[in-house]
């Protein structure tokens, strides 16, 4: 038997697209169930499932912008240069003006257009993960639902200086979807029957 070690070709991690397309769907699914929330009078949200809805979903959320963010760098970055026009293409096509958000640095007041791939180290290098929420615009003290809004704000550090993130969640989740969709492409809905 050969040793597998010796070989031509470069091994680089494998990239499970689908397993990207279920985080992404797991994703959106938290964000809209707790939209659908928002503004609900407080007597209609509670029971066992919403309890355990809201202790769970900001984790669940924070681990499935986690994976996607890393398998997404990781496909990027093992990307070979006809791969890299193509997919540096597909990213302008889908989130190239503005998109996915904003950076800024906390000791400037300017911030800066989010490319994808900013986005996904922000992710990743996040100190906090903080999904934004709104009660339907009702009375900050009264007893109504808060849900999440679909931006998402990341904070963190390179070295001393303070950055935050503000993450359009949907548009970030979208362009993972196109980037799946194009470098493995869906069966046909024929094959699926």
């Amino acid at each position: 038997m050969k040793n597998p070690y010796w070989h031509d070709y470069d091994k680089p991690h494998p990239i499970d697209f689908d397993a990207i397309r279920e985080f992404c769907f797991d994703a959106y699914s938290i964000i809209a169930a707790s939209h659908a929330m928002a503004g609900a009078q407080g007597e209609e949200v509670g029971g066992t499932l919403h309890e355990y809805f809201w202790r769970t979903a900001e984790p669940r959320l924070s681990r499935c912008f986690l994976d996607i963010a890393i398998r997404m760098r990781t496909f990027e970055d093992a990307l070979q240069e006809d791969e890299k026009a193509e997919f540096e293409k597909l990213i302008a096509e889908h989130a190239g003006d503005g998109e996915l958000g904003s950076f800024g640095w906390e000791d400037k007041s300017d911030r800066i257009d989010l490319t994808f791939r900013e986005a996904c180290n922000k992710i990743i290098h996040a100190g906090d993960f903080r999904p934004t929420y709104d009660n339907g615009s009702q009375d900050r003290d009264e007893d109504f639902a808060w849900g999440m809004t679909g931006t998402i704000e990341l904070m963190g550090a390179l070295g001393k200086r303070q950055w935050d993130v503000w993450l359009t969640a949907e548009e970030f989740l979208s362009t993972c979807l196109e980037v799946a969709n194009h470098f493995e492409p869906l069966p046909a809905e024929e094959e699926n029957k």
